[in-house]
């Protein structure tokens, strides 16, 4: 199995597309700051959405292929998450996608587990 494209959704509560564009950027520095790369999301606008570019305003996308890219990756996921309260990330691999917002230790767990079952190593 290659890479699969894991695909984070940033917010904060009451952010517009201005803040959630902002949280994106802050986002992607803590996923470099720890060796992972974003690559371009592309792929269609969610149902509902009235664009692509509105639709891609505070997502990121990650080419995931191996374990240490998923420790990194949720590591990096909850550095951000901390770093300030009431953030949310919504992360989704295809159809399937999982909501976080409370960076403790047992969700860190849980979303190892839940990136490598569905878009980790075979």
């Amino acid at each position: 199995m290659g890479s699969q494209i894991v695909r984070f959704d940033v917010s904060e509560e009451h952010s517009d597309l201005h803040r959630r564009d902002e949280l994106a950027r802050q986002f992607r520095r803590r996923l470099a700051e720890r060796g992972v790369a974003a690559v371009p999301s592309g792929g269609p606008p969610p149902p509902g959405a009235k664009s692509a570019t509105a639709a891609a305003i505070g997502t990121v996308a990650v080419a995931v292929g191996s374990s240490p890219v998923i420790a990194a990756l949720v590591e990096g996921v909850f550095a951000w998450l901390s770093a300030r309260g009431r953030r949310t990330v919504r992360v989704s691999v295809g159809d399937r996608v999982i909501e976080l917002s409370d960076p403790s230790p047992e969700q860190e767990r849980h979303l190892i587990a839940w990136i490598t079952q569905h878009a980790g190593p075979s």
